[in-house]
C-alpha cells in the first residue's frame, strides 16, 4: 500500500522540504521537492516571525500528514555516558536528563539525540552512548509550529537518520559536516555508530585543518568513500582533502531506491534536500 511522508530539513544556510510516497516494495518517489535560502539564523530574532510563516506555508497543502524534522545546529557539545545495556528508550531518556543536569549549566536551553556505539557492552551490563547535546532554540520553536499542523514522528539532528541510512549500505559509512562554526566526522556500520567527533571552528582554515586531522587520523574509514556537506563542501575543500588523506570525498548520497517525480533531481540533491530526503525514508521504514 502507497504512504506519504513529509519531511523538513533546518540547514545552516538553506532549508529543504520534501513530500515522499512510498510504494511499499523498497521504492520511494519524491512527488515534491522545495529549497528556501533559509538557514538556522534566519529562524532567530526578529526575521524569526516571517521566516517560520515561509517555511510552515510549504506544507499548508498536505495539513494532517506526518512530518519528520531535522535540523543541523551550529555547534554540537557531545558527551560520553554509560547507560544499562539494552535499557528501554524512556529510560536512556531519563539517563540523558540527568547527565544534562551534571554537563550543561542550563539543560533547560538544550535539546539532545543519544545513541549506543556498537559493541560497546562491558562486564558490568552497561554500554557506551553518545549524547548530542545542542541550543533547543530556534529548533524547539519550529517543532511546535509544525506539531500544530502536523503530527511530528521525528524531530532531531542529522545524527540518528545517517546512522538509519547506513543499514543499506556494505561498507563503513562515513559522514563528514564541514559547517562555518564546526567540522564533525560520524562513522556508521549497518546502523549503528562507530566513531563520532565534532570541532569547533573559527575559520576555512581551521575546518581544513581538523577535517584532514580526523580522514587521517581514522583507519577505519580509508577503504571508504566520505560522505561531506554542509556550507564549507565544495570543489575546492574536496581536492584539498583527496590530496592530504588520499581519501576518496563524495556529496552526499541519496537512500537506495529513490525516484523523482517528473522534475529535475538536481534541486534534491543540495545537502539540506537530502538530509530531508534520508529523514523522510527512516521516518516511513521506522
Amino acid at each position: 500500500m502507497s504512504r506519504s511522508q513529509l519531511a523538513c530539513a533546518i540547514g545552516n544556510t538553506s532549508s529543504a522540504f520534501v513530500r515522499i510516497k512510498s510504494s511499499g516494495s523498497g521504492s520511494y518517489v519524491v512527488t515534491a521537492c522545495k529549497v528556501l535560502p533559509l538557514g538556522t539564523k534566519a529562524f532567530e530574532g526578529k526575521k524569526q516571525a516571517r521566516s517560520l510563516k515561509k517555511i510552515l506555508a510549504l506544507t499548508e497543502e498536505w495539513r494532517g500528514e506526518a512530518l519528520a524534522l531535522c535540523f543541523c545546529p551550529g555547534a554540537y557539545f557531545p558527551l560520553h555516558a554509560y547507560f544499562p545495556s539494552n535499557a528501554p528508550k524512556e529510560a536512556c531518556e531519563d539517563y540523558c536528563r540527568i547527565e544534562a543536569a551534571h554537563f550543561l549549566d542550563r539543560p533547560e536551553e538544550y535539546l539532545h539525540d543519544h545513541t549506543a556505539y556498537a559493541g560497546s557492552a562491558v562486564k558490568n551490563n552497561l554500554e557506551k552512548h553518545l549524547v548530542l547535546f545542542y541550543h533547543a532554540e530556534p529548533f524547539k520553536t519550529l517543532s511546535i509550529g509544525f506539531s500544530e499542523r502536523h503530527p511530528l514522528l521525528f524531530s532531531g539532528s542529522p545524527l540518528i537518520p545517517e546512522l538509519h541510512h547506513s543499514l543499506s549500505i556494505k561498507e563503513k559509512t562515513a559522514f563528514l559536516d564541514l559547517e562555518n562554526s564546526h567540522v564533525a566526522l560520524t562513522v556508521a556500520n549497518k546502523g549503528k555508530l562507530e566513531y563520532f567527533n565534532c570541532h569547533p571552528v573559527k575559520e576555512r582554515k581551521e575546518a581544513e585543518y581538523f577535517a584532514i586531522h580526523e580522514l587521517q587520523s581514522n583507519p577505519i574509514i580509508h577503504d571508504s568513500a566520505i560522505q561531506a556537506g554542509g556550507y564549507l563542501f565544495d570543489k575546492a575543500m574536496t581536492s584539498l582533502l583527496e590530496k592530504e588523506t588520499s581519501c576518496h570525498v563524495v556529496p552526499p548520497g541519496l537512500p537506495d531506491g529513490v525516484l523523482f517525480s517528473g522534475r529535475d533531481g538536481s534541486v534534491c540533491r543540495s545537502s539540506a534536500a537530502v538530509k530531508a530526503i534520508r529523514t523522510a525514508v527512516m521516518a516511513l521504514e521506522n
